[in-house]
């Protein structure tokens, strides 16, 4: 009997997320804290990671940045033990350790052998429960967050996205980057840090994953041990307002005469990642901009233009309504300009057609099961699947929404979430107004 490779494939996706459904268990304590574990003995490795539900957008008002400084501080000492120690430690064993923050959460991640995992769950546990914020400790990490924003400016595409938010939000907190930035780092004290712990790192507003060599019994257990009498507290819903459409496309230019390539990013509010259309949205735009060797745009502006390496757009995918972004770094900057505003009109006015969303739905289910492959991608893809609600069967059900998106319900995203001409643009580089030649734009000094 001849099977066809499309049918092929979505058995073997089917088997995938099947197993994966296998391995994977849910589970809470009284308290509210959740605990993921997926099993796979074939390694004596064992992949953990503590995530607060409260990321950037909880920072105070003028100190961004406070987020992520608190959860790095996690490591630099607790009320028993140093900084040194910790790492000491950590590092006797081998393990592998580090903290991150963006808008949406905050984590520490840990890897180490499975022979280590007492060890672990007990690091773990104090510095979450009992973290110290030192003094000396405090001001190191500051000034290290500073240099590193300071960083920042001396790379063009960073620098143009950074003032592309500060445009396009205003005083939302999307504004600024999840660091802050070197204004409001500096004003970010001890107490901030140790506000944001006792009023966001409560049990009912974390979750802990565990990847690899992982019994789930024994993960309950030894989570319960550690974890059971800390006490639960309010938690809130980030609030902010929402970005605005311009009227008019509305440019900032920066003038660089040292740089001999432009960088430009520009675009509009966008949707949330709680949005119905939002599998619709992420087919129309990876077919609009996604790979630059065969994107529209990718095929416009470098393949059959030869303006550009890469050339993309996207949408953010955050819990609170992000960006429309299309980015392209060239040396004709005009040209580029116009064939990727032409793509995202013909895209809003005539929508895809039946054979770029085969392609786009074929990739989106090829590429997904990948992504789970590694103990780090299983990792990646259980913290999305508990911060943003998409249930325990999501492996299994993301394919099947995607194969069920109609060509339809993509152009009719396209129309409503594409707004042509109403653009927040940034462009650096050795360029002036004249040679641009942008016709009725709101130029922002």
């Amino acid at each position: 009997m001849k099977v066809h490779s499309r049918q092929l494939l979505v058995v073997l996706l089917g088997l995938i997320g099947n197993l994966f459904a296998t391995m994977f268990f849910r589970d809470s304590l009284p308290n509210g804290l959740i605990i993921l574990t997926y099993q796979d003995q074939r390694l004596p490795i064992i992949d953990i990671s503590f995530v607060c539900r409260s990321g950037a957008v909880f920072d105070p008002e003028g100190k961004a940045g406070t987020a992520s400084l608190c959860t790095d501080m996690l490591l630099r000492g607790t009320k028993n033990l140093s900084a040194d120690s910790i790492a000491q430690i950590l590092d006797f064993v081998g393990a592998r350790y580090g903290t991150g923050t963006d808008f949406d959460h905050c984590f520490l991640n840990l890897r180490l052998l499975k022979k280590d995992l007492s060890l672990g769950l007990d690091i773990l546990s104090e510095v979450v429960l009992e973290p110290a914020f030192p003094e000396d400790e405090f001001t190191r990490a500051q000034e290290q967050t500073l240099t590193s924003a300071q960083r920042a400016y001396d790379y063009p595409s960073a620098l143009v996205a950074m003032e592309f938010d500060r445009l396009l939000f205003g005083k939302h907190r999307y504004s600024l980057p999840p660091r802050g930035d070197t204004t409001t780092i500096r004003k970010i004290t001890r107490d901030d840090l140790k506000n944001f712990h006792k009023t966001h790192f409560v049990p009912n507003n974390c979750f802990i994953v565990f990847v690899g060599a992982v019994d789930h019994e024994e993960i309950k257990n030894e989570v319960r041990l550690r974890f059971a009498n800390w006490q639960p507290g309010p938690v809130s819903s980030p609030q902010s307002p929402e970005p605005t459409l311009p009227e008019k496309i509305r440019v900032k230019l920066i003038t660089r005469k040292d740089m001999n390539q432009t960088y430009i990013q520009f675009g509009h509010p966008g949707i949330s990642i709680f949005n119905n259309d939002l599998i619709a949205t992420r087919l129309m735009s990876y077919i609009l901009g996604g790979p630059p060797l065969s994107s529209r745009m990718g095929l416009a502006v470098r393949e059959y233009g030869g303006l550009a390496y890469d050339v993309r757009c996207w949408f953010d995918r955050r819990l609170l309504p992000g960006a429309f972004r299309a980015t392209v770094q060239t040396a004709k900057p005009k040209e580029a300009i116009e064939k990727m505003f032409t793509e995202i009109r013909r895209m809003h006015e005539t929508g895809a057609t039946k054979s770029e969303l085969l392609k786009a739905q074929n990739y989106f289910t090829g590429s997904f099961p990948l992504s789970y492959s590694s103990n780090q991608g299983k990792l990646d893809r259980l913290n999305e699947i508990e911060l943003y609600h998409y249930g325990i069967d999501w492996l299994e059900r993301f394919p099947d929404l995607v194969r069920a998106t109609t060509l339809q319900q993509v152009n009719e995203t396209a129309k409503q979430y594409l707004h042509p001409d109403r653009y927040i643009m940034v462009i650096m580089g050795n360029v002036t107004k004249d040679e641009l030649n942008l016709p009725d734009v709101e130029w922002v000094e």
